[in-house]
Parts: C-alpha cells; structure tokens; sequence
C-alpha cells in the first residue's frame, strides 16, 4: 500500500478566507458545525475572521458595549502599547472619568508578557462576536479578512 503523506494546502488563514467569503448563514453555518467537531480549531478560525485590530471599525455604540462587557483587566492587557489609532476608539467609546481611570491604571501596569497580550486580544475578539450573535453589537463589514 502506497504511503500518503500530508499536503499543507492553506490552514487557518485560508479556511478563515473561504468562511468569510460566504454569507453570513453559510458561513454560520460551517462554523456551527466545525465548532460541534473541534471547537478550538473554529475558534482559531473565528479569531482570523475578526481580529481584534478591526474592532476598532465598529460603531461608537458597538465599542461602548463591548467595553461594558469585557472585563476591564482584559481590556487593558489587550490595549497595553497598541497604536493610538487602535486604542482609541475603545477609549473614546468610555466616559471621560473612566476613561481617566482606565489609563492610569493601564499606564502603572506592569510588563505584559506577549502571549498574555494576545490571549486578551482574542477573548475581546470573542466578546465582540458573541455580542453579534446576540444582536448588541455590529461587526465592522470592512474588518472581514477577504
């Protein structure tokens, strides 16, 4: 019998391509069902589809219920030296008092280790997209990896 070996064809950031391709009840779809199968790879693929850097396209009022969600340590290790660009639609989302607070406090953190940052990034990320299915927060279209 003839050995197979496995061809690399794409992973992550290719499924994540062809499910963001589709429409939205395809694409819930798939994921629905590859989460019944291997919840970790459809979330690895849920992360490529809406990363954490394109939530700052969302509207003022998506942000501002996100930032009430997720908890406020979280949000701060995700933002901790990100691009002013980035951060501040999540800062301007917040009160002028908390916002204050919220950097002052982010600013007397300690150094975050690189995997902590991320592991933060992507729990905002799920956040968001969990808020989406419930209809509390809008998905910036232009943030779908095409």
């Amino acid at each position: 019998m003839p050995s197979r070996s496995a061809i690399k064809l794409g992973g992550i950031p290719t499924a994540a391509r062809i499910v963001a391709g589709m429409d939205l009840s395809g694409a819930d779809g798939v994921l629905n069902q590859l989460y019944a199968l291997d919840a970790d790879l459809a979330e690895q693929i849920s992360d490529h589809i809406m990363p954490f850097e394109k939530l700052a396209l969302a509207d003022t009022r998506s942000l501002q219920i996100l930032v009430r969600e997720i908890e406020s340590a979280v949000l701060m290790i995700a933002l901790k030296g990100v691009a002013k660009p980035l951060r501040d639609p999540f800062l301007n989302s917040m009160s002028s008092r908390a916002r204050a607070l919220f950097i002052d406090e982010m600013e007397e953190m300690s150094p975050v280790r690189r995997s902590d940052v991320e592991a933060a990034r992507a729990a905002v990320a799920r956040c968001a997209r969990l808020l989406s299915d419930q209809g509390q927060f809008v998905l910036p279209q232009e943030g779908l990896v095409r």
